[in-house]
């Protein structure tokens, strides 16, 4: 009896490894172009007559395709990617989006969370290499970043604002969404990763508004002490030690104009929206020497206080993932963290509450 039952708890173990097949054949694919190369209906010989890859290997990565429905099987052993399921794994798009996000969870989460038990035995946590994956970090969070930016837009249209700085900037995707809407607000791109910035100014050559800096956010600053109407913090908190945050904020207090807000996205641990994979997103940030935990809700609002910010309206943009937006103001009398429903309705409050601050100044 305990040989059959440890015999279907493996089968059931089994059963779970399904789920992991879409991400790997997607990955996969995506990596090698396999998806474009069957655009139209193909036989596996011709593709990898064409390709170069071997005939077993391709043959293999086909049958999982059909299995998952990421290809579709054809007439004359041919075989053809499913546009629905696949449109966004295909092509060589400049702003890769889906694609990045599977190449971070198959060659930085997932080998990450495999050394577990190693990391754990010897205590030698893993170093996360800021030049060599600062690119496609950067993608994935432009990516969800994208969730947020009806609200930030709305913000800004609803304000007079001068000056935007994107802190931890990337490729600079998030400022260019931004000024082909606001062409006549100055923006400036902060990040530490020099490659990076180098490909945020070639993405950015039309765009006069947009400078780039390569610097330390901690320490970086407007020249001239000039003053930031809105500051962008995305997804930045996880490469700070918790015992610094504060001290970042205090920093950036230091240039945001009195009627400024700062702009906060990041994923939040102990929420009761996606605990799982936040928890999981947290084992990873936190096996590494170089990388912290997320920040929960208590956290956020003890450092907000401290740093003589207003913590309010957050907001679950993506609740599976548990990444959260909200508002940091130096100056607005907000004195308690708000909870609204849904992103986006933030925007009468923000607006409200700046109309009834100007007529009490």
């Amino acid at each position: 009896m305990n040989e059959w039952v440890t015999a279907m708890q493996a089968r059931k173990w089994m059963k779970k490894n399904e789920s992991f097949l879409p991400s790997w054949h997607a990955y996969v694919g995506s990596e090698l172009g396999l998806f474009s190369e069957f655009e139209s209906a193909r036989t596996v010989e011709a593709v990898s007559e064409k390709t170069g890859y071997p005939y077993d290997l391709l043959a293999s990565w086909v049958k999982v395709g059909v299995a998952v429905k990421h290809l579709k099987k054809r007439p004359n052993s041919r075989y053809r990617t499913s546009k629905r399921r696949c449109a966004s794994l295909m092509g060589k798009d400049d702003s890769p989006g889906v694609k990045a996000l599977l190449k971070e969870m198959m060659e930085l989460h997932l080998p990450t969370m495999l050394k577990y038990p190693e990391i754990m035995r010897s205590q030698e946590r893993a170093l996360f290499d800021h030049e060599l994956h600062g690119g496609v970090v950067a993608e994935t969070s432009a990516l969800l970043e994208h969730f947020a930016i009806k609200k930030i837009k709305k913000m800004i249209r609803d304000r007079n604002v001068e000056t935007i700085i994107d802190l931890g900037c990337g490729h600079g995707g998030y400022l260019r969404k931004l000024a082909l809407e606001f062409p006549e607000i100055q923006m400036i791109g902060v990040d530490l990763n020099n490659k990076v910035i180098e490909r945020a100014r070639e993405l950015s050559e039309g765009f006069s508004n947009i400078e780039y800096v390569v610097g330390d956010i901690s320490e970086w600053k407007p020249k001239d002490d000039h003053k930031a109407d809105v500051v962008l913090l995305h997804n930045i908190f996880h490469y700070i030690h918790p015992e610094a945050r504060h001290q970042l904020l205090d920093h950036i207090h230091q240039y945001v104009s009195k009627r400024g807000l700062v702009s906060v996205i990041t994923p939040i641990n102990e929420t009761e929206h996606g605990e799982a994979f936040s928890s999981a997103f947290n084992s990873f940030f936190v096996a590494h020497s170089n990388l912290f935990a997320l920040p929960n809700k208590k956290e956020l609002q003890e450092i907000s206080e401290h740093c003589q910010f207003d913590m309010f309206d957050l907001d679950p943009i993506v609740k599976e993932g548990s990444w959260y937006t909200f508002w940091l103001s130096p100056s607005a009398p907000v004195k308690e963290m708000r909870h609204t429903k849904m992103a986006g309705s933030s925007e009468q409050t923000i607006a409200s509450q700046q109309k009834e601050y100007i007529r009490s100044s």
